[in-house]
């Protein structure tokens, strides 16, 4: 008896075990449709938390690529589901056995992209162009089917397989390539580069975007198993949708070459795609699917929509039971054979109770039938009543006769929805502007004709008398036997804050705009005031120096020439500054010596090297073409810039200046230009502000800040402009270095004429002495300065404070040069200049611009005028004597 009491108890408590034994995890396999990324979160989070195995299932992700079709790889059998776009109802159109499970992306991100500089930007323009769309041997569908409705057939493109990255696009072997908005804006704005994006849903085609799906076989097959894997994704994406955080820590964690920066932007625009807070995760609207398989027939793509029976999946649709109904049926077979002795009545009374049974069943379903009839019903119009604006369908006539307006008519319009209903009291047309009104319908009638779908935006007049901005978007959705459109649907939404608040920005741009013009005008002005006095200061204390003076009158007239020349630099430099605000700097690319450009910035710091004790050096690459096309005026801007900067900064040491190339095309040089100093450096936290407008550098304790703090800006936004940019290294109590690359273009050396030597400084001289020079200016300071200096280089002067005194001079005397200045009563310097030009004994003559507006506006218009040259107020004794050498020389050469 214990014995046995023994044997039982071990038996039970096996049986137990093996109760208590988890059953073994079902194998799946999910093909996706790219390489790990956030587009496939909700998958990855299912795997990694666990929900599938909580639904029973071992599942394996595999990654796609180019060469790896989804569709294949489920219909083949090497996957059980697979994740694909729209392109999954064309798929089944053709006849493929696919079931569509789930719907993660409500709309799709599919678009093309276009290099910005090709001006590819419609589908029209791709006609005949190579276009990369192909995966797996097939086009992307949904890229086709804009292509088809735009009346680009596929026939007229050169496609090409989508290959992963830009590097296809950028080197020229595609002309558009297929990509993602979720992901390829990210990096292109990363990168720099302009790319042009088109959307299938700009032109009419919204499908659906990453849909879960398997095979007809594998879901007859394996119906729990199908039920459990769409729990688990639902279930995983709900989680990545609440928590993109989680999930990209996830993702990094498995993947360690992703970066995170991309991935949340990618889970920012999933988000709006797979619209959580919208749209139900995973939900299927099946008259949505049958309207994309309706564009592939309209298309012409597919015959019909026959085969569309059985392609989504039911999620609420009960297990078969059919074989339990077998067995039953067996059973009571064997009972009735073993009752039939009972007799006939009890036969009767049997079959009489199985009718009731089915008629109560019958009964039962018809009224769960018509309880599921009534909440749709009801959410139907939850939702329409929910939508921001007004639902419509109408009839396309002239008045377009209401057949159904939603609630939202009534605070859109203020009038109740019945009366649109067909025209009873009130037909929508009568509500439009009329200045809108011919507008409106010629946009509806010709989108309609085009099969297109329209958006357009107009003003109605509310019941209150006011008037609206509404927009509204709309299609055809039915046509006669002759493709003329008959009824209308579409969505009208109140956008009258929105056009307010675009109005006033408008406005607060147009006198932004007016009070930046207001500004420069304001500055000119004021700069031409300044440097007017400013050039008899200058020129004065130009004179001093020159004069036999001794100790401190010495100094004093020193440090008067040197605060002059600084008050000018940061007139000069405030004034750059208005111009580039006012978005008016332009470059003006001529050929240019570069070995000129560079021994002439050399020349302007040489003096203040000297006097500092430092080395300079100046190395160029030897390959540097001689002649380049570029704005020497601005390069030669940025490089004094740097180097004064330098020799500020310097107290002992060095200062050098490095030229090399760094890209050379057919098309365009690119050069690298250094500027690195010994001096104190830069602290690390001014590093960054260095280039904004009014940041100085602190010098520290060994000398004052001096100048306006625009210096740096400018040269920041002039290599900006010449296809550059510029940065900054530095160790404080070590030194600096300024780096900056701009672009020029290469030219024949022959386009351009040497430049004239300069002579030598005897022969300049005798040049100068005796020189007959005729000064035109109306300010006496300003005269008496420039006659002073003309007779120091030995010339021979007469003075004119007027144009019409500068004509009665020039004809009754014979002069080689006039110095003329540009404002003067009566008549303007430039316009005497083009009478003078007229007369023959003239048309040589050197006439040299003076003027206190400087800019190269004011410059070109002097050229333009017939003016020989131009010299900006106030200027230096060096500029005047090289400018008067020059055109001297030129003269007694001609």
């Amino acid at each position: 008896m214990i014995r046995r009491l023994i044997w039982l108890g071990l038996l039970c408590c096996l049986l137990g075990k093996l109760a208590s034994a988890a059953p073994p995890l079902e194998p799946v396999t999910v093909q996706l449709k790219w390489q790990p990324q956030f587009q496939f979160a909700g998958y990855y989070a299912a795997l990694e938390y666990g929900f599938f195995q909580e639904e029973g299932l071992d599942v394996t992700l595999l990654p796609g690529g180019t060469d790896i079709a989804p569709l294949i790889e489920v219909l083949e059998g090497r996957a059980d589901y697979a994740i694909e776009a729209g392109e999954l109802v064309f798929y089944r159109l053709q006849g493929k056995p696919v079931v569509a499970l789930a719907s993660i992306f409500q709309h799709s991100p599919a678009m093309l992209m276009t290099e910005g500089k090709a001006g590819l930007r419609t589908p029209h323009d791709l006609a005949h162009k190579r276009i990369g769309m192909q995966v797996g041997g097939q086009p992307i569908v949904e890229i086709a089917a804009m292509f088809v409705n735009e009346g680009v057939t596929l026939d007229a493109l050169a496609l090409q397989p989508n290959r992963p990255g830009m590097d296809a696009l950028l080197s020229g072997q595609v002309d558009a390539d297929y990509g993602y908005m979720t992901s390829e804006p990210f990096f292109n704005t990363q990168a720099g580069r302009d790319i042009h994006y088109i959307q299938p849903i700009t032109y009419g085609v919204d499908f659906y975007g990453d849909t879960l799906f398997t095979s007809e076989r594998h879901l007859e097959e394996h119906p729990a198993q199908v039920a459990a894997l769409r729990r688990a994704v639902v279930r995983g994406w709900l989680y990545a949708m609440e928590n993109p955080n989680d999930i990209i820590t996830v993702l990094l964690k498995r993947y360690p070459h992703l970066n995170r920066e991309a991935l949340q932007f990618e889970a920012s625009h999933i988000h709006e795609l797979v619209k959580p807070d919208i749209v139900q995760i995973g939900h299927m609207n099946v008259e949505r699917w049958r309207r994309m398989a309706d564009t592939f027939v309209k298309l012409g793509m597919v015959n019909d929509t026959s085969k569309l029976d059985g392609f989504w999946y039911d999620s609420d649709q009960k297990p078969d039971y059919r074989w339990v109904w077998w067995v039953l049926g067996g059973f009571g077979l064997v009972a009735l054979l073993g009752f039939i002795g009972s007799g006939l009545v009890a036969w009767v009374n049997g079959r009489l109770q199985e009718k009731n049974t089915l008629l109560q069943q019958t009964m039962q379903a018809q009224e769960e039938s018509e309880r599921l009839l009534q909440e749709s019903q009801r959410s139907l119009q939850s939702l329409i009543g929910n939508l921001p604006g007004m639902a419509y369908r109408c009839h396309n006539d002239a008045d377009w006769a209401m057949e159904f307006v939603s609630e939202g008519c009534e605070s859109l319009t203020g009038y109740p929805a019945e009366w649109l209903i067909g025209s009873q009291r009130l037909t929508w047309t009568s509500l439009i502007h009329p200045d809108d009104r011919d507008a409106v319908v010629a946009t509806v009638v010709n989108a309609s004709n085009a099969g297109h779908p329209f958006q357009l935006s107009y003003r109605i007049k509310h019941r209150s008398g006011e008037w609206c901005w509404v927009w509204e978007q709309g299609h055809c959705v039915a046509y006669n036997a002759a493709g003329e459109p008959l009824m209308l649907e579409g969505l009208i939404m109140d956008i009258t804050s929105q056009v307010d608040v675009q109005q006033k920005l408008q406005q607060a741009k147009e006198q932004a705009d007016a009070a930046t013009r207001a500004k420069s005008i304001f500055l000119a002005n004021i700069s031409h005031e300044i440097r007017t006095p400013l050039n008899a200061v200058t020129g004065l204390a130009q004179l001093l120096q020159r004069e036999d003076l001794q100790g401190k009158q010495r100094d004093y007239a020193e440090k008067l020439h040197s605060s002059s020349r600084l008050l000018l630099g940061i007139v000069e430099d405030v004034m750059d500054f208005s111009c580039i605000e006012a978005g008016e700097v332009v470059l003006r690319p001529v050929p240019f010596n570069v070995q000129g450009i560079l021994q002439s910035v050399q020349h302007i710091v040489q003096d203040s090297i000297q006097e500092k004790g430092l080395a300079f050096r100046l190395e160029v690459q030897d390959d540097i073409p001689t002649v380049l096309v570029g704005d020497p005026l601005r390069l030669s801007q940025v490089l004094n810039n740097l180097l004064i900067n330098a020799v500020k900064f310097t107290n002992k040491g060095s200062v050098s200046l490095h030229v090399s190339l760094q890209a050379h095309t057919a098309a365009t040089i690119r050069l690298q230009f250094s500027v690195r100093d010994t001096g104190i450096g830069i602290p690390a936290n001014q590093r960054e502000s260095l280039f904004e407008p009014f940041v100085r550098i602190d010098s520290g304790e060994h000398e004052a800040v001096k100048g306006a703090g625009l210096g740096l800006s400018i040269s920041r936004h002039l290599v900006e402009l010449m296809g550059g940019a510029i940065t900054v290294e530095s160790i404080p109590g070590v030194g600096s270095e300024f780096t900056f690359c701009a672009d020029f273009g290469g030219e024949a050396a022959s386009t351009l004429l040497p430049d004239t030597p300069p002579p030598a400084a005897d022969t300049a001289q005798a040049l100068l002495t005796g020189a007959r020079i005729l000064v035109v200016d109306d300010d006496p300071l300003n005269l008496m300065i420039s006659l002073e200096l003309l007779h120091l280089f030995g010339c021979v002067t007469e003075r004119a404070e007027s144009a019409t005194e500068a004509r009665a001079a020039l004809i009754a005397d014979t002069f080689d040069l006039v110095l003329m200045d540009l404002e003067m009563p009566g008549m303007m310097g430039d316009a005497l200049t083009r009478e003078l030009r007229t007369e023959p004994r003239w048309q040589t003559l050197p006439i040299i611009a003076m003027s206190a507006h400087a800019s190269a506006t004011i410059r070109e218009h002097c050229l333009a005028s017939g003016m020989s040259d131009y010299l900006a107020k106030p200027f230096d004794v060096a500029q005047l004597r090289a400018i008067l050498v020059r055109w001297l020389a030129g003269r007694m050469s001609a």
